[in-house]
């Protein structure tokens, strides 16, 4: 992703934590999308279906699979939000069981819209400079070994989000390599 797009990710969820006074995780992000104007609707959707964004008389509509983890759920609001703050608002966005930041198009780079989205909930849900601090605050070096690592665990636990997406967030950031 460019640093002009990064940048601009940033500006976005900085200015939605501001608006909402979130200054630490987690980040609460049924509230960011009632602030965003949208609705949010918790299904049981069959098949691979994580979340739906959709506009119905005149307001935006999350849905979102109520059968997945509250980490998958929160991960799809996120990922919504990123629809509806990057993308155009008249389009129908049916997202299939994405993995943080892959899903079966994203990860051969075949759905730019999708990638966005992703990384943009990468960014609300665990914003790089809460991320760092937390990391620097704990002194922790670059070739830490996050497979057995108890503070990657608590991190996790702390933004309300999954392991995985943790450590592919930590490996983004360069602050761990992948080993």
């Amino acid at each position: 992703m460019s640093s002009k797009k990064k940048q601009h990710f940033q500006s976005i969820v900085k200015e939605l934590l501001q608006t909402t006074s979130v200054d630490k995780p987690p980040i609460p992000v049924e509230r960011i999308a009632r602030l965003c104007d949208a609705q949010l609707r918790f299904d049981p959707f069959e098949g691979d279906i994580s979340g739906i964004l959709y506009h119905e008389g005149g307001k935006a509509i999350i849905g979102v699979n109520s059968l997945h983890s509250a980490t998958r759920q929160r991960f799809t609001i996120a990922h919504e939000i990123g629809h509806l703050k990057l993308h155009d608002k008249s389009e129908l966005y049916v997202d299939r069981d994405f993995r943080v930041y892959r899903d079966e198009h994203s990860s051969r780079a075949t759905n730019k819209l999708e990638i966005e989205a992703n990384k943009f909930a990468a960014e609300l849900l665990m914003p790089e400079e809460m991320i760092r601090n937390d990391w620097t605050d704990h002194g922790i070096l670059l070739s830490y070994d996050y497979e057995n690592d108890e503070y990657i665990h608590k991190l996790a636990k702390r933004y309300k989000v999954s392991l995985q997406a943790m450590i592919f967030r930590l490996m983004n950031l360069g602050l761990i390599k992948e080993q």
